[in-house]
């Protein structure tokens, strides 16, 4: 399969740069097609990424085209309760013959027949205008009770959550054993979502967990990613 990095090189470099491990562990919460996993797992060798995602649609072409061993999908979504919950699947019309550039190594007749178009603003919160009619349920689960079901590692190098609109609930069900994330890279801001939290937000909960913002390496805005380094960690 061609590689899928595209224009996100810069960006893979700097997750290798702060890393700084060969062979990280890293947990990638709404892992949507897989796309991000790929370049994980082509920017780390030797690393490895859970991944979850509740989406059917998402998992059906991350099952096709994330074949590597080294990562390991997990079908639910990470919450506050274990579980089924209401997710909303967001879509939009797509017109054209082939998928958009950034999803062109995905097959367009998978692309179109599973509604994929805009599909990565789907969500366990309401909000988004463009939504399917009919939601549907899903499995959650807490992370903490993952952790002590699957043997999770000591330590988890690098987070990624990307769960538009619902972070401050995986967060919660983190529990105490949040302590096992050394770096967290989160979206903020996406306050069309019920329940999203704002930058400010986000600080403070993380500060209370016993993390500091990097400031060189999140964005000031409204909304975007911000980067945690667990206290104790250099």
């Amino acid at each position: 399969m061609q590689s899928v990095m595209k224009h996100y090189g810069p960006k893979f470099e700097f997750f290798k740069k702060i890393v700084q491990k060969d062979d990280p562990v890293i947990l990638e919460i709404g892992a949507h097609f897989g796309e991000d996993t790929l370049r994980f797992l082509e920017t780390f060798p030797q690393g490895h990424i859970h991944c979850f995602e509740p989406d059917p649609r998402c998992i059906k072409v991350f099952r096709r085209y994330v074949t590597d061993p080294r990562a390991t999908l997990h079908e639910v979504a990470l919450s506050n309760c274990a579980g089924v919950a209401t997710f909303y699947q967001s879509y939009q019309q797509h017109s054209d013959v082939l998928p958009p550039a950034k999803y062109d190594w995905i097959d367009a007749t998978l692309y179109k027949e599973e509604h994929l178009n805009n599909s990565g603003s789907s969500s366990l919160k309401k909000g988004y205008q463009f939504n399917k009619k009919e939601a549907i349920e899903v499995v959650t689960q807490r992370f903490d009770a993952w952790c002590e079901k699957e043997d999770a590692p000591q330590e988890i190098d690098l987070a990624w959550i990307d769960v538009q609109g619902a972070e401050k609930d995986v967060l919660d069900g983190m529990g105490t054993e949040i302590r096992r994330l050394r770096l967290v890279w989160i979206e903020y801001g996406e306050m069309i979502y019920v329940d999203s939290m704002s930058r400010d937000e986000t600080i403070e909960y993380f500060e209370s967990k016993g993390f500091s913002l990097v400031p060189n390496f999140s964005t000031p805005g409204p909304a975007g990613d911000l980067l945690f380094l667990r206290r104790g960690n250099v």
